[in-house]
C-alpha cells in the first residue's frame, strides 16, 4: 500500500475543495437575506449550490485513486485494505462525531431554555429532521443510505455518510485483481451513466431524491476514478494550452450554474476542471496554489462541518440577545451574512488545529497500533 506521505499533494485540488466549501456556506446562509433580496431570481448560482457536494465526490474519487494507485493491477492484502479503511475512518469520523454531539447539545440547551420559560421541554426531537432513529443512524454514519427522506441533525453530514459508502466501494476495488477490477469499474461506469441519463431525461435536480444519495455519490466518485485513469491525456498539453482550457472551463461552469442548465452539464464541467488541474500546471493552478487560497482548502472539512451549527445558533439566538430582527433591513441582512460567513473561517481554523487534526492522528495511531499488534510476529 502506498502511504499518503509518499505522494505529492495536489495543491490545486485542496484549494478547489476549500472554495467549494465556502460556496456551500453561502448557499445555506442566503436564507438570512432580507425578503426583498431574491438572489435566486437573479441567478441560479446559489440555487444550484448543491452541485458543489458532487464536486467533493469527484475530487475524492480522483485523489484516492492517486494516493492508493488504483491503476496498479495487483490485489491488495487484507492488512493493506484495513490500513486504508483506518485512514479514511480517522479522516472523517472524529470531527463528524464531535459536530454531531455539538448539535445534539445545542438542541438540549434550547429545550432547557424553553422549559425554563414555558415549562415545556421541547425541540430536541421533532420527529422528522431530528429523531432517535436518525440520531443512531448518524452515529453509525449510515443516515444517507436510503433510510430517510431528507437530511437529519447536522445536515451537511449526509455527504460524509455517502462518502463512507464510496470508501467501501473503493476498498472492494482494492481487494480485486486487474481483470476483476476492470469489470467492477465497468459496472460502476454503467451505473453512473444510467443515473445521469435518468437525471437528464427527467430534467430532475440531483438533490431531488435524498434516498438515492449513495447512488449520486458513487456516480460522482466513479467520475473521479475514471478521470484519474485517463489523466495522461493532458500530460502532453503545454502550460499555455492548459491555462486556456482551465479558464474556459471555469467560465463555462460559472455560466452553466448562473443559467441553471442541466445538472449533468455542470457536473461534466466540474470533472473537466478536476482533470486539467491535477498536475498543478497553468495559471489557474498557480492562483489556487497561493498560500491563503490553499489554506482555505486545508480548513475546508471544518468549514463544512461547523457552518450549519453556526446557522442554527444565529437563527435561535441573534434576535433574542440583540433585539434586532435578522432581516430588518437590506444592508443589515447583507452585513449579517457577510459577518456570519467570515466567522466560519476562524472557527474552522481553530477546529482544524485543535480538534480535527489531533483527533485524526490519535485515532489513526490507536487503530493502526492495534492492527500492527495483531500482525506482529509471535516468538515462542
Amino acid at each position: 500500500m502506498i502511504p499518503i506521505s509518499n505522494k505529492d499533494e495536489i495543491r490545486s485540488h485542496t484549494a478547489l475543495r476549500g472554495l467549494a466549501a465556502l460556496i456551500v456556506v453561502l448557499v445555506h446562509f442566503r436564507s438570512f437575506f432580507h425578503p426583498s433580496i431574491h438572489p435566486d431570481e437573479v441567478t441560479f448560482f446559489l440555487a444550484k449550490g448543491y452541485l458543489w457536494v458532487d464536486f467533493f465526490f469527484i475530487l475524492s474519487g480522483f485523489v484516492l485513486s492517486y494516493v492508493y494507485g488504483i491503476e496498479h493491477p495487483e490485489r491488495r492484502t487484507f492488512r493493506d485494505v484495513t490500513h486504508y479503511l483506518i485512514a479514511r475512518f480517522a479522516r472523517i469520523y472524529p470531527l463528524h462525531l464531535m459536530s454531531l454531539m455539538a448539535v445534539f447539545l445545542f438542541f438540549i440547551i434550547v429545550a432547557l431554555i424553553s422549559w425554563s420559560r414555558n415549562e415545556t421541554f421541547c425541540c430536541v426531537f421533532d420527529g422528522s429532521l431530528r429523531s432517535a432513529e436518525s440520531l443512531l443512524a448518524n452515529l453509525f454514519l449510515i443516515h444517507a443510505w436510503g433510510m430517510f427522506d431528507w437530511v437529519t441533525w447536522n445536515f451537511p453530514s449526509w455527504s460524509l455518510s455517502a462518502e463512507l459508502f464510496c470508501y467501501l466501494i473503493f476498498a472492494t476495488l482494492l481487494t480485486m485483481d486487474g481483470s476483476t477490477r476492470k469489470l467492477a469499474l465497468i459496472a460502476l461506469s454503467c451505473t453512473m451513466l444510467l443515473y445521469y441519463g435518468f437525471c437528464l431525461v427527467t430534467s430532475g435536480d440531483l438533490d431531488e431524491n435524498f434516498r438515492l444519495s449513495v447512488v449520486r455519490a458513487a456516480s460522482a466518485f466513479s467520475i473521479g476514478i475514471m478521470l484519474f485513469l485517463g489523466r495522461q491525456t493532458i500530460s502532453a498539453l503545454s502550460e499555455k494550452c492548459l491555462t486556456y482550457i482551465q479558464i474556459t472551463a471555469s467560465i463555462a461552469l460559472l455560466l452553466a450554474l448562473h443559467f441553471g442548465v442541466a445538472d449533468v452539464i455542470s457536473i461534466s464541467l466540474m470533472a473537466l476542471i478536476v482533470l486539467v488541474t491535477w498536475e498543478d500546471r497553468g495559471s489557474l493552478c498557480n492562483w489556487l496554489a497561493t498560500r491563503y487560497i490553499h489554506a482555505i482548502g486545508l480548513f475546508s472539512y471544518s468549514i463544512y462541518m461547523w457552518h450549519y451549527l453556526i446557522k442554527f445558533i444565529a437563527q435561535k439566538d441573534w434576535e433574542y440577545y440583540t433585539g434586532l430582527p435578522l432581516q430588518s433591513s437590506i444592508p443589515g441582512s447583507v452585513i449579517f451574512v457577510a459577518c456570519l460567513t467570515c466567522s466560519v473561517i476562524p472557527i474552522s481554523v481553530w477546529s482544524y488545529r485543535s480538534l480535527e487534526m489531533p483527533a485524526r492522528r490519535w485515532v489513526s495511531i490507536q487503530l493502526n497500533g492495534l492492527l500492527e499488534t495483531k500482525y506482529a510476529p509471535r516468538y515462542t
